[in-house]
């Protein structure tokens, strides 16, 4: 009998292969799905950092996910619907392996049910995207800008250093282009300033 990680892996990586190899011969799709097997079978070279840029080139990963799905697996998990939000989770994960808000929830929920060896699995996964963002700078200037892959990831910097958005703003330009979040300290409420490198997806892609 399988153990539950080891149906975790099987189920996501079909799931992902379904979503790049099979509709597509194209080298970004393969390289895609390969670094998303990696991950799943816990391999410690994988290249987070690429897995998450490997996405944006990938005929068939979103990053971010449809709003209006993350909308309501954030509102199953507030009402405390956890097999509904891991549902919700899994499937915005099947659509983009390196959405973290949805392996983030799919933690929480399966560690409420109980399923411990998946809620483990997403929590490194988490964490190794996690990991992979802030290690990219410090967002303190252009130079140590974080290297995100979309506007979502920025919030999740935020989140990650206790910070409350207050205003965003585009500095469009070249070779560079960046995102300044202004944000405060939740707990000291002192004004932070943060940079974003944004070359990954600005200008967008026609």
């Amino acid at each position: 009998m399988m153990s539950a990680i080891k149906l975790l892996v099987h189920a996501a990586l079909a799931a992902c292969l379904m979503a790049t190899c099979l509709y597509s011969n194209d080298q970004d799709d393969a390289r895609y799905a390969e670094l998303v097997k990696q991950a799943l079978r816990g391999d410690p070279g994988v290249d987070f950092r690429e897995l998450r840029f490997a996405c944006l080139k990938a005929a068939n990963c979103d990053s971010a996910g449809d709003s209006k799905d993350v909308l309501a697996m954030r509102s199953a998990i507030r009402q405390k619907e956890f097999a509904q939000a891991a549902k919700l989770a899994e499937r915005l994960i099947e659509q983009g392996f390196i959405n973290i808000d949805a392996h983030i929830t799919c933690t929480e929920a399966y560690t409420e049910l109980g399923e411990t060896a998946k809620a483990d699995a997403h929590r490194e996964i988490a964490r190794a995207l996690i990991r992979s963002i802030m290690k990219s700078g410090d967002g303190k200037s252009k130079e140590t800008a974080f290297e995100v892959v979309g506007t979502h990831e920025e919030y999740i910097v935020l989140s990650m250093l206790g910070l409350r958005p207050r205003s965003q703003g585009l500095i469009a330009g070249k070779p560079h282009s960046y995102d300044r979040l202004d944000a405060v300290d939740a707990k000291s409420g002192e004004k932070v300033t943060l940079l974003f490198n944004i070359d990954a997806f600005f200008p967008p892609k026609m």
